[in-house]
Parts: structure tokens; sequence; C-alpha cells
């Protein structure tokens, strides 16, 4: 039997597929470290994009409370095509950090979209509990293509046209151009979200709702860590892989294919492991398991390191679906956009600096060592964040305990 508003999340796994075809996945970084010759450099360009999110990811999240989630998607899909077309496109510095930044304003716009209108959809159509399953589905959903996308792009630049990184952006972007229209398709989510007279008191409520919440700025926190140490690996891993053990572009291609899908697999099961686990547990399965990984790409010096990518893309594909599950279970309508983009505002100030000190690591002392500096930074900053979200979980449940206690009366 079908759930009401079926037909509409499916439009929205539709455009979440035909806005994933990423040839270039697992390419990206070999093709700029090429031209740059030096890791420290690639994590600079990178640290251009992630410097644009700060300024941009809050102004565009108040855009998207303000005006709807369906324009900031289409405007911000159309400018990440753009900003991989001009990547794939660069041949210098310059040109991949003015890339960068284009790419990432798109993605500023694209953050402060996309999980506000799935979650206002699920609302509208009364079934908000269903957000972590539903989203992790989608994720899924992209990861499939992207895996597929990851092994044409193998095959292309190994054997159809050697060599041509820079074609599996431009096919992309063209790719992801076309796609953006299926925007249209999607119907604006009709929730009521207070209209503020200004773009400074809307912000202003939405970071007094985000700092009066302990659960809300522990859990914030704990997503910055463990998506810092995430995105640092993806980072290095197809540099790492092409240069550290000798795999070819196919295999690059192939491997990472392999993961996406193995991911976007855990992804569909985040409703059922969070639901197993609950609050506390399941951050705690998501930290040790980043940790855990980090080990082992240290310990193990040969090819068979590359497995422990399975467990990493599953933690990377789990991560969004259930962190920003409980953000949003704790915030309402009106501030959705705000306080997405607040939060990717902290991640991303926190990651621009890590990201280049990591880089200039890596470039000294080699990949894997530098990644396992970053383990043993991130291990005591996540146990003490666990340990304040399970006083927070205890705290809620004892409060939701003492109302039902006074209702009774």
């Amino acid at each position: 039997m079908m759930a009401v508003g079926d037909d509409r999340i499916r439009k929205y796994f539709l455009f979440r597929a035909v806005t994933s075809f990423a040839l270039w996945l697992p390419f990206w970084t070999i093709w700029a470290n090429n031209h740059l010759n030096s890791l420290f450099l690639l994590t600079v360009v990178d640290a251009a994009f992630w410097t644009t999110m700060i300024v941009l990811q809050v102004p565009t999240g108040l855009l998207g409370d303000k005006y709807g989630r369906k324009p900031v998607l289409f405007i911000g899909e159309v400018m990440v095509a753009v900003g991989v077309l001009t990547f794939g496109l660069s041949t210098e510095f310059w040109q991949f950090l003015g890339a960068n930044i284009l790419w990432a304003s798109g993605i500023c716009f694209v953050v402060s979209g996309d999980t506000p209108f799935l979650y206002d959809t699920l609302l509208e159509l009364g079934r908000a509990k269903e957000f972590i399953g539903v989203q992790a589905r989608a994720w899924a959903v992209s990861a499939i293509v992207n895996a597929l996308a990851c092994i044409v792009g193998g095959i292309m630049v190994q054997w159809i046209i050697p060599d041509r990184l820079d074609l599996t952006l431009i096919i992309s972007a063209l790719v992801a151009l076309i796609g953006s229209f299926t925007i249209l398709l999607l119907r604006e989510p009709q929730v009521s979200r207070t209209k503020f007279g200004s773009f400074r008191i809307q912000l202003k409520d939405g970071w007094n709702e985000v700092r009066n919440s302990r659960a809300i700025l522990t859990i914030i926190a704990f997503q910055i860590v463990v998506e810092i140490g995430l995105y640092v690996m993806a980072v290095f891993r197809s540099v790492y892989m092409n240069t550290d053990l000798d795999l070819s572009y196919f295999y690059v291609g192939m491997f990472i294919g392999a993961f996406t899908i193995a991911g976007g697999l855990v992804a569909t099961q985040a409703g059922k492991i969070e639901g197993h686990l609950g609050e506390k547990k399941s951050l705690w399965f998501l930290l040790l398991a980043l940790i855990g990984s980090f080990a082992v790409v240290f310990i193990i010096k040969s090819a068979e390191a590359i497995m422990v990518q399975f467990m990493i893309y599953g933690v990377s594909y789990l991560v969004g679906p259930i962190t920003n599950g409980y953000i949003n279970k704790r915030v309402d309508s009106q501030h959705r956009s705000t306080v997405v983009s607040i939060a990717t505002f902290l991640f991303t100030a926190v990651l621009a600096p890590v990201e280049m000190a990591f880089g200039f690591l890596a470039t000294e002392w080699g990949t894997r060592e530098s990644l396992l500096v970053l383990a043993l930074c991130i291990a005591p900053i996540g146990f003490f964040l666990l340990n304040v979200w399970g006083r927070e979980i205890d705290s809620e449940k004892a409060q939701v305990k003492e109302i039902r206690t006074l209702k009774q009366f």
C-alpha cells in the first residue's frame, strides 16, 4: 500500500540521483595534485572552498528559511555544476582556487535547502519520524549512482581516453547542469514558518536556539569532529591509493565505486541501526569505527589496508542521517535552514585550518602518519562530547518522564 506522499519522496530521490553522477569523485584530487605537485597546496585550494562556506553558509541558510527550499536548491545545483566545470578546465593554482570558490558557493545553497526540504516535506506529510530512514535511502540512491560513475570514470581514463582526468569533471558538470532542472518537479513544503522582519533578527533567533540547547551544541560539535576525520581522509584517499599503493586509475575508480556502493547499502539501514542502538550507542559506534579505521591504515603497510575504507564509507553514510535527524528533532521549522547553516559554518571554520595543517604534515611525513595523528587528536575530544551527550539524553528522558507524571494528576 502506498504511503501518503510517496510520489513526492520518489521525485526527491530522482533529483538526488540525477545530480549525483560524479565521474570526478575518484580523480579530482589527483587532477589537482598532478598540477600543483603538493598535498599542502591541494589543501590550500580546498581551504578556499571551506573559507567560502564560512562566509556564505549562514546567509544562504537565512535565504532558505525566508524564501523557501526549492529556489536555493536550484540556484545551488546550477552553481555547483559551473564550479565543477571550471575546476575541470583549471591547470594553475589560482584557477583551481577560483573554481573551488564558485563550487563552494553552490554547495552553500544546496546544504541550506536539501535537508530542510526533506524534513519539512515529511513534516507536512505527518512522517517526520521517518526522516533518518528516508534521508538514508536518498543517500543510498546517490551512492549507487556515484558508484556507477566512479567505475565508468575509471574505465574511461584508463582505456577509452587515457589520462584525461579533466573530462571526468567536465562531463559530470554537464550532466549535473541538466539534472538540476528536476528540482522543478519538486513541491515546496507547506509548513508554518515565522516570517522575520529582518535577516539579523532571524539569525539572532536561530543562534539563540542553538546556544540555549546543550544537546544541539553537543551533537553539532560531535558532527564536526567526525566529519573532519572523514573529510581529511577523503581528500587524501585517491592520492594515497594512486601514489602510496601504486593503484592504476581503473582500480582507483573500481575501489571507490565499491566503497560507495557499500556505504549506500549501509545507509539504507541507518534507521534500523539507529533504532537498535539508540541515541547514545549510535554515536559511540560511529566514533569508534572511525578511530579504529585510521589505526588500521597506519598499522597495515600494504595494499590490504585499503579494505578498511569500506568501514570508513559506512561511517560517512551513517553520520549525516543520524546526526541530522537528532538536530532536526530538536529544532522547529522556522529555524531549520538557519540552524543547519550555523552547524555547517562551525564545521567549515574548524575544517579549513585543520585540513591545511594535516596537508602540511602529509607533505612532510606522509599520509599514513598524518592520519594517525588526526585519529589521536579526534579520540579524546570525541570521548568528552559523547559523555556530555549521554548526560543530555538522560536529562531529556527525565524531563519527559516528569511531564508524563504531572499529566497523570
